[in-house]
């Protein structure tokens, strides 16, 4: 069974005052540094709950992520941030990881995992473990630590934070903090021939992504509800897609979860998958008008509609299946 943890990006896009002084949104680096930490853990057998709103829209009460988590039963929680000293430029700079003020062993023991791959991994000045009574962390029942991963308002942090390179060595110091917390060994160490696709779609009426689906043990989508949007990563290797909305073209391919394929709002009524290992990629999509599930394709070919891509062009998708075999 797959050991649950939590994910938090702090904030929502609308929160007052969490911002860099040029404007970019706390909750979006947050966001780009949390889904970065999903990408890096896919390898291992770990259900991840976001406890944020999926896209920023709503700043979810702090009340309502700590109900969740504790609800959900997770091993342990990281609630990623970025610091702040005021609202213009200035020289701040810094990493911080924060437990409650009255931390267990194994806070502390998370926190100081975490805190040395930030400081070894991001090159910035490393500012301590600290403690605060953080609303989102202040308990004792599972191990909670929240991380401040440079100053926004910092001059120096700024280039780094806002930079592809700078979000990886964040993530990467918490996907790695907590693998060796819970003393994780990559699925694919253990099985070096399975290669797993994880993969989730945004659904046009509950205007969210979905949950994500591990290869074909279930579908990705809501029978009825349009897919206008896909993520997806392999375990090892990369997967490479492309969509075609309803009414328009096909948009340019993505490479693993770099970004997802599609337009929020439009349909989806073509997909097409292909991989760089040696596996074969079948993958299927489900017609929301018809009601049907077209044949596995396993092709990447927009110019051939039988096995090129899956999908009849002007016909809405409303669910993907994808496998490695």
């Amino acid at each position: 069974m797959s050991i649950k943890i939590a994910l938090d990006a702090g904030h929502g896009l609308n929160t007052a005052g969490k911002q860099t002084p040029d404007g970019i949104k706390e909750w979006s680096l947050n966001d780009k540094v949390c889904d970065k930490i999903q990408e890096l853990l896919c390898g291992y057998d770990l259900e991840i709950i976001r406890l944020d709103n999926d896209e920023g829209r709503v700043d979810e009460s702090l009340q309502n992520r700590f109900a969740k988590y504790i609800k959900s039963g997770v091993k342990l929680i990281v609630s990623i941030h970025h610091n702040a000293l005021k609202s213009d430029w200035s020289s701040a700079t810094g990493v911080e990881v924060y437990t409650d003020k009255n931390p267990t062993a194994e806070d502390a023991k998370l926190a100081e995992i975490i805190y040395n791959k930030m400081v070894a991994y991001t090159g910035l000045r490393g500012r301590g473990i600290k403690q605060s009574d953080f609303y989102i962390i202040n308990q004792d029942r599972i191990p909670a630590v929240l991380c401040e991963g440079g100053f926004m308002d910092g001059e120096n942090d700024y280039k780094i934070i806002t930079s592809e390179a700078g979000q990886k060595a964040y993530a990467k110091s918490v996907s790695e903090g907590i693998a060796e917390f819970l003393g994780l060994n990559k699925v694919a160490d253990k099985q070096k021939n399975e290669i797993d696709v994880i993969y989730q779609v945004w659904d046009s009426v509950q205007k969210r992504w979905l949950p994500n689906v591990k290869n074909d043990e279930d579908y990705a989508g809501v029978f009825g509800h349009s897919v206008c949007g896909a993520f997806a990563n392999l375990t090892s290797g990369n997967i490479i897609y492309a969509v075609h909305y309803k009414g328009g073209k096909w948009l340019p391919e993505v490479r693993n979860r770099s970004d997802y394929a599609g337009i929020y709002g439009k349909s989806i009524d073509g997909l097409m998958m292909k991989t760089d290992t040696e596996k074969t990629l079948k993958y299927r999509i489900h017609l929301k008008k018809a009601k049907k599930w077209l044949p596995w394709v396993t092709g990447y070919n927009k110019k051939d509609s039988e096995n090129g891509y899956a999908g009849i062009l002007g016909q809405e998708i409303d669910a993907i299946q994808i496998k490695v075999v």
